[in-house]
């Protein structure tokens, strides 16, 4: 197999397939602000779009502090094959219940199979 590449990582509040086989995607957003913290998030999505490969993978996403000291939220293993290198896969993670304890980066870590493939943050701001 060869290794594809994350066309686009994207998070969103809901992602809900249409019958034409496309995807509808709810409250995009790069950032998130909260006056106050702890919160709990009650529900996003996380879709990664991958090409440029062949075979058979494992994609699991694990979400670390802003300190870097604690992983909060591991996915489950979400499975996609590449019959191609012209085809492009999309790969949705939910995240339920997320508990963000301060402002910062969060890092989200995309694994295929055991390897750190790629970094994405996303900022969680404080208002005032």
């Amino acid at each position: 197999s060869m290794e594809p590449s994350l066309k686009s990582f994207l998070y969103c509040d809901s992602i809900v397939p249409a019958p034409d086989g496309k995807l509808n995607l709810y409250g995009l957003f790069t950032d998130l602000f909260a006056k106050s913290f702890p919160i709990t998030y009650p529900r996003f999505s996380v879709l990664s779009t991958w090409g440029g490969g062949l075979g058979f993978h494992v994609q699991r996403i694990k979400i670390v502090n802003p300190a870097n000291t604690m992983m909060l939220h591991q996915s489950p293993e979400l499975y996609f094959t590449l019959e191609t290198q012209e085809q492009t896969v999309h790969v949705q993670s939910d995240v339920n219940q997320m508990v963000f304890t301060e402002p910062g980066p969060y890092k989200f870590q995309v694994f295929l199979g055991s390897r750190l493939a790629y970094e994405h943050h996303l900022h969680i701001h404080q208002t005032a």
